[in-house]
């Protein structure tokens, strides 16, 4: 009877399911397309609950005032509803219009109450919202407040606000209605510039789903002060899809906020490099990571700071400078037996590759990472979590011997290497969270010259144990100085762990060729 039922019913309805998936799946790459999708406003809001409560909310449809529980609020345009007005506010209250007819004058968007904390009427400067109720208006546009008796003496037509420089008004969107049977969407064309001078848009990129949903949490906060088809999730769309609007914007220069760690930064400069768009776009950020150290140099911040103000960090780039940051290119050359050798694989390298004891730190981190039982994200547990792994290795010491499997070549020249468990290739003043191992080095030792991200010259140390390791990030100790070089080789006679800008893995032996590649444009900020 078993049998049967194996062969009647078990393996039927397992194949059917899995013929099923594999379906599902193949139709999903089939329909993926490489082109910028945007949400249509004009269906409904983007709904998000409110999750805390610094003032009181009211409903834009009842007026009554809302719970923490039950408070929705659209982070598109600020309109808020409970649970039960929510459906009538779609279809009473207008979003955000993402993209109008080019010949079509901008009007204020005025929205009912809920203002910003501490508003202040722009036409006689004082404060709105004085009474509890669903009182005053604001535009979400040009994020100007005014009393219900001073809204006539505003202008009709908006100007954007001291953000217009930096937004893509609805009339500069030109979008395609694409239809099928399983879905309906807008799909972006084309860009028309405005005719203002000096226009530098910007496009804000994150990931929904990294961090503590941090990543969520940013998208929300610009698209109340952009145009939302600015602000576009990695987590629907890849980065050559993203800087799609890059090659729609033409001759005109963008700006890209990118909000993540070391890992995505250089995932999204890796795609610039690939598509070699021209004007090069330049990228600010947004720490997101654990480490965070090119956005330590650059003044972004060493962490996510969860009371992000997003018009600030807009005024941060406006007055931001443009730097350029040497890109290298990293060269694996695998070796096979008999002495052959295998087919190369290139990286690119940004802020510093490293082999030994603290890539083996960040790769056991990384595996458990994404391992089935992390089910706790946060970044103080991911800290300690990391410094377990640092403990661990003072024990175990899975590297100890390094020199005697690794030869390095500095512009041709060999080094002779002391008992060490890991070398450091820097471009940036920051290794290990925040660490400037560089600047360590007293500068009177031979071949100790300032350190530069952008002088086509790449700074070498070597770290002695995991303990020492430990000492440098508390400022305890120095590195071992090797030198400075413009071409690096190493050859790599064991298996160890390497890391490329935070991205680890475990590396048998091979030959690495380290090489000047070009510039990548970054903004660096003025603000202390």
């Amino acid at each position: 009877m078993w049998e049967g039922e194996l062969s009647d019913v078990i393996l039927p309805t397992v194949s059917t399911m899995i013929i099923f998936v594999m379906t599902i799946n193949i139709v999903r790459y089939l329909m993926a397309e490489p082109h910028i999708h945007i949400r249509d406003a004009t269906k409904s809001h983007s709904w998000k609950p409110i999750k805390r409560i610094s003032r009181a909310h009211f409903c834009s449809i009842c007026e009554s005032l809302l719970i923490n529980v039950d408070g929705l609020y659209c982070d598109s345009c600020g309109v808020c509803a409970d649970r039960g007005c929510f459906k009538l506010a779609d279809k009473q209250l207008k979003c955000k219009d993402i993209t109008l007819a080019s010949d079509q004058p901008m009007k204020h968007h005025w929205v009912k109450g809920n203002l910003p904390v501490t508003a202040m009427c722009d036409v006689c400067d004082e404060e709105c919202e004085t009474e509890p109720g669903l009182l005053d208006w604001w535009c979400c546009w040009c994020q100007r407040c005014v009393h219900d008796l001073c809204k006539s003496n505003l202008p009709e037509i908006c100007d954007f606000g001291k953000f217009k420089l930096m937004i893509v008004p609805p009339g500069s969107l030109e979008v395609v209605n694409t239809r099928s049977k399983m879905r309906r969407r807008l799909q972006l064309r084309k860009i028309i510039p405005p005719l203002w001078p000096n226009w530098n848009p910007i496009i804000i990129v994150a990931n929904r789903k990294s961090g503590n949903n941090d990543g969520a949490a940013i998208l929300s906060l610009f698209r109340r002060l952009l145009n939302p088809a600015q602000v576009v999730d990695l987590a629907d769309r890849d980065p050559v899809a993203v800087l799609e609007w890059c090659r729609l914007l033409g001759d005109v220069s963008c700006n890209i906020l990118v909000a993540g760690g070391d890992g995505t930064v250089a995932w999204l400069l890796n795609t610039i490099h690939k598509l070699q768009l021209k004007p090069i776009p330049s990228v600010a950020i947004l720490p997101l990571g654990t480490g965070n150290d090119l956005s330590r140099v650059l003044g972004w911040g060493k962490e996510h700071n969860s009371d992000l103000d997003p018009a600030a960090t807009l005024q941060q780039i406006q007055a931001a400078q443009k730097v350029d940051l040497d890109r290298w290119q990293v060269s694996v050359k695998p070796f096979r037996g008999l002495g052959f050798r295998g087919s190369s694989k290139d990286h690119f390298m940004y802020n510093y590759i490293s082999i030994g004891v603290d890539a083996q730190v960040t790769l056991s981190f990384h595996r458990a990472r994404e391992s089935c039982f992390y089910l706790f994200s946060h970044r103080i547990f991911n800290k300690l979590l990391y410094l377990g792994f640092g403990t661990q290795q003072v024990v175990e010491r899975e590297c100890r011997d390094l020199d005697k499997k690794i030869e390095l070549y500095l512009d041709g020249n060999k080094v002779e290497l002391p008992s060490i468990e890991s070398i450091v290739v820097l471009n940036i003043p920051s290794w290990g969270a925040g660490v400037d191992l560089w600047n360590m080095i007293p500068q009177g030792v031979d071949g100790v010259q300032e350190q530069s991200i952008n002088d086509g010259k790449l700074e070498v140390v070597a770290i002695y144990s995991s303990f020492h390791m430990a000492q440098l990030q508390v400022g305890l100790s120095q590195p071992h100085h090797l030198g400075q070089a413009s071409n690096i080789k190493i050859k790599l006679l064991g298996s160890c762990a390497v890391q490329i800008d935070g991205e680890p893995w475990y590396q048998h032996p091979c030959e690495f060729n380290i090489s000047y590649c070009n510039r990548a444009s970054m903004l660096k900020s003025n603000y202390n």
